[in-house]
């Protein structure tokens, strides 16, 4: 299990501690571009550089003009670069991550591609921490619709980057805090497909089997699917992954999902069983002792299996085609299991199984006549005159 807190915590420091992630400063010596620059454009950057440690708001002008005068200039991205860099320094984060976009998708040969891309992923993860939207200089929004439009731009923008794994990871925990459970898994499985050589991937895997895990044990009733769901996934975790640091962890779940997952089971194999309709007992009791064999459920599965078969024999838990009955008893028989198992569902509005009536009960049915309406005369309209003595 992985909180939000803590993950960001550990984003956080993974970019901050990349070499092309250093706080923005600025940088009076920061290499420059010689190809193809002209005596004019040099002239023009120098003069808006040396105005950059005086005046900011005459800084942001001035590259903003020699982006203007000079849009081909190999010193236009550096002019760009440097606006994102005090935006981000006046605290402007919206403007700032705007101003690297604009880097990023004008200029993607930049030498500042990366760096660009990785402070654009500091900046959404402030939002996704709890940084608010400001409206006219006020905050009063949550950002997490904001990390979320973010961390979208920097994927579709920046694919291929370094920092494009940490961007999709981090798109799924935005759909998580916004209780948008299959958008998470999807963006989750994103990094798995896109990137799967990368250093989360295992946390990708991992927080999918997580929040079914979670879907599954929450709600008015359990959803017994997304158990199943949460149990694979870590199966398939530990077996990907077997030295993650979560692996400890991920076994534990699926122990415990197992004993949950073998407790839904037994609850709907009693049900059967307390209508004595012992076959599909034993099918729903065969099933947990086939997923947790070890388990106390399956311990008292083989045991109640034993008891049917003594009280009422093997034909009664005999797994081939049904005993004979009619059509109408057939497809009630059906019609209630499909109830009980659909009523394990976490969107079930149903009734309770405890409602459901046993598939036991007679059918009720019109009671058919004897002879056919057209075999019986009507009666005379007027009564016959009696015979004379």
């Amino acid at each position: 299990m992985i909180s939000l807190a803590a993950f960001l915590a550990i984003s956080l420091l993974a970019t901050a501690q990349s070499p092309d992630s250093a706080e923005a400063a600025p940088p009076p010596k920061r290499q420059q571009v010689n190809a193809d620059v002209t005596p004019e454009e040099r002239a023009d950057f120098d003069a808006t550089s040396a105005q950059d440690a005086d005046s900011t708001s005459n800084a942001l002008a001035g590259y903003r003009r020699f982006i203007k005068d000079h849009p081909a200039s190999p010193l236009a991205m550096q002019a760009q670069f440097r606006i994102a860099e005090i935006y981000e320094n006046l605290g402007d984060s919206t403007k700032a991550f705007n101003a690297y976009q604009k880097l990023v998708t004008q200029y993607p040969d930049t030498p500042d591609f990366e760096r660009a891309v990785n402070r654009q992923v500091l900046i959404a993860n402030e939002y996704l921490a709890g940084k608010k939207v400001k409206f006219l200089g006020v905050a009063f929004l949550p950002g997490t619709d904001r990390a979320e439009e973010m961390f979208a731009s920097i994927i579709q923008n920046a694919p291929y980057s370094k920092n494009a794994p940490i961007a999709q990871f981090n798109l799924g925990l935005t759909y998580e805090r916004q209780n948008r459970v299959q958008d998470a898994a999807k963006a989750y499985q994103g990094v798995l497909d896109r990137y799967p050589s990368s250093s989360i991937a295992d946390d990708a895997m991992y927080q999918i089997g997580y929040i079914y895990m979670r879907l599954g044990q929450s709600g008015k009733t359990q959803d017994l699917s997304a158990l199943i769901t949460a149990k694979n996934t870590f199966e398939d975790f530990l077996l990907q992954y077997p030295s993650s640091e979560k692996a400890a962890q991920a076994k534990d779940n699926v122990t415990s999902l197992g004993t949950k997952e073998s407790g839904d089971l037994m609850d709907i194999a009693k049900f059967y069983d307390r209508f004595k309709n012992y076959r599909a007992a034993a099918i729903y009791y065969n099933d947990v002792i086939r997923r947790s064999p070890d388990s106390k459920q399956a311990i008292a599965a083989r045991d109640r299996v034993q008891e049917i078969r003594s009280e009422a024999g093997d034909e009664a838990l005999r797994t081939g085609p049904e005993q004979t009955q009619t059509g109408e008893t057939a497809a009630l028989r059906r019609r209630l299991q499909a109830q009980v198992e659909t009523s394990s569902l976490a969107d079930f509005n149903g009734p309770p199984r405890k409602d459901i009536v046993a598939d036991e009960l007679p059918v009720v049915s019109s009671p058919k006549l004897r002879t056919n309406s057209r075999d019986v005369a009507p009666m005379p309209a007027v009564e016959p005159a009696l015979p004379n003595p």
